[in-house]
Order: C-alpha cells, then sequence, then structure tokens
C-alpha cells in the first residue's frame, strides 16, 4: 500500500521552523559494533539485531490492532508472522556502530544513557536504570507491559510515571516501562540502558500514557513538536528536540506527509527508481525490505553475489566497485556514498551491501535504518505530520 502524499519543497517551508532557534541537543553516542575492527561482519550478532528490529515491528502491528481494532494497513501477510516472539539538543553517542543512537536522559533524578528510536513509542529501560523507590515523585500506573524480542531477549515490568529530565527540558508525570528482565545485555548494557521510542501513539505498548517528546509537546517544554535526527559516522551526532539546526544540512528541506494514524514515519519512496513505502527508523543499523521487492531491486545492479543471512539474503561485491544506490523521498534524492553502502565485509574481503531482503518481514514497507540515515539530516514534525530531508554538510 502507498500512502497519500504531498511534496513541498522550497525557503518557505524551511522558514516556518524558525530556524533561528534550534531547539535543546542531546549529544548522541553509538554502542558496540557488529563490524570488528578490520570491518569484518559478525553475522552472528547482526541477524539477532534484525531478528530484534522484526519483532519491534511485529510488537508495533500487535499494538496497533489492540489500540485501534483493526488491522495495520502495511500488515504483511505472512504464516504466523505476528505469533513469533522474538529546543534543546542531546548529543548522540555511536553505540552498536550503525546500530542504535543513544544519549542521556532521566526520571526521578536518576540518569542513564537511552537508545532514541523513531520505530517504537514507548520508553522502556533495564531494571538497574530505574528505581521507584528511589524517586519521591515516582507513582505506579498498577500496569504491566511484556515484549518479546527476536534476539531471544523479553522486556517485562511495571509502569511508571515521574518527572522527565532531558537536556534540560522537563516534564511531570511521563511514563516509563521498568522491565524485571534484562533485555538489553552484554556489552551494550554498558553503554544504554534502554530505548525511548519517538514514534506515534496507535503503535504504542502503553495505553493512555504519552510517549516521552509528546509530553514535552503537551507541557510546552519544547517551542515547536519537533525533533531532528543528524546522525554520521564520526562525532558530532546530534538529536534536536524543539527545533531545527540549518547548519546541519545544505540547502533547504524537502518535506512529505506522513499519516500519523498509521503510528510510523512513513512516506512514499523509490529505491533506484523502484516505487516503495519507508519507515525512517533511528533504530535499525541497515536498509531492509520484503525479499520480493528487494529482489527487484538488485536484479538491477551488476557485481552482486546473494548469501543467505537466517531469513533473509544479503549480497557482496567487490569492494573497489561500489554499487549506485538512491533513495528518493520528498522530491530528493540521496545517494549512498562508499562508506554508506556497504556494512561490513566478509572472511573473503568483498563488502557486504547494506540492504538485506527479509522473507519474515512483518510489514508490506522498507525500513531506512543508518545506512540513510547517514547520508540526510531528517526533521519530524509532530506539529505539522511531515518529515522534512536535506543532506548532510
Amino acid at each position: 500500500m502507498q500512502l497519500s502524499l504531498k511534496f513541498i519543497a522550497g525557503l518557505a517551508a524551511t522558514a516556518s521552523f524558525a530556524l533561528a532557534s534550534e531547539g535543546t541537543v542531546v549529544e548522541l553516542q553509538r554502542r558496540d559494533s557488529f563490524v570488528s575492527s578490520d570491518d569484518v561482519l559478525n553475522i552472528k550478532s547482526f541477524s539477532a539485531h534484525l531478528n530484534f528490529v522484526n519483532s519491534k515491528y511485529k510488537t508495533a502491528l500487535k499494538n496497533f490492532k489492540k489500540n485501534t481494532g483493526k488491522d495495520h494497513p502495511l500488515l504483511r501477510l505472512i504464516l504466523d508472522a505476528l505469533k513469533r516472539d522474538g529546543t534543546g539538543s542531546v548529543d548522540l553517542e555511536d553505540v552498536n556502530s550503525e546500530q542504535l543512537w543513544a544519549g542521556k536522559m532521566s526520571y526521578g533524578g536518576q540518569s542513564f544513557n537511552i537508545d532514541f528510536d523513531t520505530g517504537s513509542s514507548d520508553t522502556l529501560v533495564n531494571p538497574e536504570a530505574y528505581h521507584p523507590s528511589k524517586s519521591p515523585t515516582s507513582r505506579d500506573t498498577h500496569k504491566t507491559f511484556n515484549v518479546a524480542y527476536g534476539d531471544g531477549t523479553t522486556a517485562r515490568g511495571d509502569i511508571y510515571t515521574d518527572n522527565l529530565q532531558i537536556a534540560g527540558l522537563r516534564a511531570k508525570n511521563v511514563a516509563i516501562g521498568r522491565s524485571v528482565t534484562q533485555f538489553i545485555t552484554g556489552s551494550e548494557a554498558q553503554r544504554s540502558k534502554g530505548i525511548a521510542g519517538l514514534a506515534f501513539r496507535s503503535i504504542a505498548t502503553f495505553q493512555n500514557e504519552l510517549p516521552f517528546f509528546d509530553a514535552l509537546k503537551q507541557q510546552k517544554a519544547v517551542a515547536s513538536g519537533v525533533f531532528q535526527f543528524t546522525l554520521k559516522r564520526g562525532s558530532g551526532s546530534q538529536l534536536n528536540l524543539g527545533g531545527v539546526n540549518a547548519k546541519q544540512f545544505k540547502g533547504n528541506l524537502s518535506f512529505v506527509d506522513v499519516d500519523p494514524s498509521q503510528g510510523f514515519w512513513a512516506a512514499d519512496a523509490k529505491v533506484n527508481n523502484r516505487k516503495i513505502t519507508a519507515i525512517v527508523d533511528t533504530g535499525s543499523t541497515i536498509i531492509s525490505g520484503p525479499m520480493d521487492q528487494v529482489r527487484a531491486v538488485v536484479q538491477g545492479i551488476p557485481g552482486l553475489t546473494p548469501f543467505r543471512n537466517g531469513g533473509g539474503t544479503m549480497y557482496a561485491y567487490n569492494c573497489n566497485k561500489t554499487p549506485k544506490i538512491v533513495i528518493s523521498i520528498a522530491g530528493r534524492n540521496f545517494q549512498l556514498g562508499a562508506n554508506e553502502a556497504h556494512y561490513g565485509k566478509l572472511s573473503n574481503g568483498q563488502c557486504v551491501l547494506s540492504i538485506q531482503g527479509q522473507e519474515n518481514m512483518p510489514l508490506q514497507a522498507w525500513i531506512l535504518g543508518d545506512s540513510f540515515l547517514q547520508v540526510a539530516s531528517v526533521v519530524f514534525d509532530t506539529d505539522k505530520n511531515r518529515m522534512g530531508f536535506a543532506p548532510q554538510n
């Protein structure tokens, strides 16, 4: 299914954000890498990550039906897909080199790093991150959650509300799910303690509770209902809350409408001129899509050798011959460079294409993760229900 969209471009649209206000900056960092120091891809760990992402979307689709009483229009009918469990600015840290992006926030005065995820809507944390008994402003909602991920972990526990602070912005009575189980594990857990969702409420696990950015907006802690991700391979990655930093991109933003009732930051797009529906997801590493659609795209790219990776197919190529991958969205073309077109190497020295076809993908849509987000600065506008795109500076 293709969404009904409107393209808006030019200086007038960009100026509507009053770019003099950059909002509040959250510095971002990455987590551990699926790629070794010599650029070899850890297939096993990477497969677990993709299973985690697929499970996230299966949960979102279940939540959509629970919250709305109907199937999601992007639901992809695959056998048992939904039964498998599986203006401030924050500097972001690259946690899991091209996996998720972590920055600092606090609930009830307890501070921790958390992954900011535009592909989900709830804030969930490991048990050590948040202790309700240590906060006089904590309130137990007497509601629970249970989310199983495809990497074998499960987040389950109780939902609380407490005072939120992020990069100097404050809001009261914001929902947080404290898991009694460790769903972020290993070295990841040393750098990030949970997930903070930035998608719309219709896919939320927490019913009748606002996602954290919606709470900031409702309580007028931010100047406007926009946030901006600019993700870079090195340092300087940022999440801007409540404003737009025009220094992060070249030229003007081009906009495309989104339908908030569908829950995702989704829009019509093209990959090498083939029409797709795309979800922009800061919680995913690469670009992935339904197997049949990916196969149709890669058939037009010479020099690719397919290989199996769990429930999907990836592609290898000679690193000296970067394939041409162009993502078109909001009337703009974004070509992946050599760094973005590949995601690590095989042991034989061949590069791995940063696009994977997945047989068990629950959505009739593509997921645009890090490999795309490192070429574009993206503005998410909850006031006008649209996304803005421009090439990074």
